[in-house]
């Protein structure tokens, strides 16, 4: 089915929780939009450090201050001298997010002593927002959109990159990389230089044509949130109406094709979580269907009532899924649960920028740029964990 193109770049996720009565241009106001897609960069980040460090020469004592300073040397190419700085300026300040900050501090600090002494730390799994456009606004969605898109040959530059450093699996999702042409030569690219690529996609403009060409790929995830658009549009939302039609069109098409490499994703809330054995109903019988994720609804960008809308306990959901397994006991059914999230992608934007990111609120941290730095100075900066980054679900499927 032909469906029409209604892409965008999706609005910066904590625009509701924005105080309006800031002066706008201010370091209060440049602070809470630090991460909107054309600021969220280096440049931005060191301006605005800058603006900060001069404010601070004239009060060396302000809490405000020290904090905002603080969280950006940590999210902007920290290094271990400025992780230390960033926890001087937290240790004489009583403002009500220093706890946060310092435990993250705390992990990176012991992280950092654990560190194998010799040679340089290996990345074999990566993330890749290829695209920054996507047909839907997801609530909470935890990408970190940025206003820049690579070209094609930056992009089959940076698979390069990632295949001489020995990465073996990459998955490229965006936005919605299937809105982006050049994504089919990086993939064959990239299979070419021996890694294995998953594609997650919404789907939505996935044709019989587009799923010819993805028959090298290890998997391909998409989605499913409920099994009525009201049910589904309570986290996906676009101007299409029926969103739940458009992705079981999708799991037909694949169906269809005997394209058995189906990975179906659902984001599991308290919209939804009543909803799920109707969808187990739906994807598990189906033979494309090798895998289905459900992902705990993750709040790091949640205002307080989307929060009390739609966060549910990992216990609800688990649950369900052991009712679901009673009847299905052979299909292969992963909780993702938030608590095993944090620092767990070591995610490429469609930029080139690296990040990773926390489990708190506007915790998006830059580490590197494909463009401009090699995978091993990146895959050495001290804020990641590679221990949590090893948890990640292989983009190949159980057989």
């Amino acid at each position: 089915m032909t469906r029409v193109d209604i892409s965008i770049l999706p609005p910066h996720p904590q625009s509701a929780g924005y105080d309006r009565n800031l002066v706008r241009g201010s370091i209060a106001d440049a602070f809470q939009r630090r991460l909107e897609p054309d600021n969220f960069n280096p440049a931005f980040f060191n301006s605005l450090t800058a603006r900060i460090e001069q404010a601070l020469d004239a009060a060396p004592d302000d809490a405000e201050l020290r904090y905002r300073l603080a969280f950006l040397l940590l999210q902007n190419n920290t290094t271990l001298p400025l992780v230390e700085r960033a926890t001087g300026l937290l240790t004489t300040t009583g403002h009500p997010g220093h706890r946060r900050l310092l435990q993250l501090i705390h992990g990176i600090l012991d992280r950092a002593a654990a560190a194998p002494a010799a040679g340089p730390r290996q990345v074999r799994r990566v993330n890749w927002s290829i695209h920054n456009r996507c047909p839907m606004a997801c609530r909470g969605c935890y990408n970190a959109f940025v206003g820049k898109q690579i070209t094609h040959e930056q992009a089959i530059g940076i698979a390069d990159k990632l295949a001489a450093h020995g990465v073996t699996d990459i998955v490229i999702a965006g936005g919605d990389p299937l809105l982006w042409d050049p994504v089919f030569d990086v993939i064959d690219h990239a299979i070419d230089a021996g890694i294995k690529v998953a594609l997650d996609t919404t789907g939505y403009t996935l044709t019989k044509d587009k799923l010819a060409r993805l028959g090298r790929l290890s998997s391909l995830r998409l989605p499913l949130d409920g099994t009525t658009p009201q049910i589904q549009r309570a986290f996906r939302r676009s101007k299409d109406a029926d969103l739940t039609g458009a992705f079981n069109d999708s799991l037909d098409l694949c169906d269809r094709a005997g394209f058995h490499k189906v990975r179906v994703h659902t984001v599991a809330s308290k919209a939804n979580v009543h909803d799920l054995t109707a969808i187990a109903d739906n994807v598990l019988r189906r033979e494309s269907v090798r895998q289905w994720v459900i992902f705990q609804w993750w709040d790091r960008r949640a205002t307080p009532a989307l929060r009390e809308k739609l966060h549910i306990d990992a216990d609800a959901i688990r649950a369900q899924i052991a009712r679901i397994q009673e009847k299905y006991p052979d299909a292969d059914i992963v909780l993702a649960d938030t608590a095993v999230r944090e620092f767990l992608n070591w995610m490429i934007l469609s930029s080139g920028q690296v990040v990773t990111f926390g489990s708190g609120p506007d915790e998006e941290f830059i580490i590197g740029d494909l463009l401009t730095d090699d995978v091993a100075t990146i895959a050495n900066h001290p804020i990641l964990d590679h221990h949590a980054m090893g948890r990640g679900i292989p983009v190949t499927l159980r057989q």
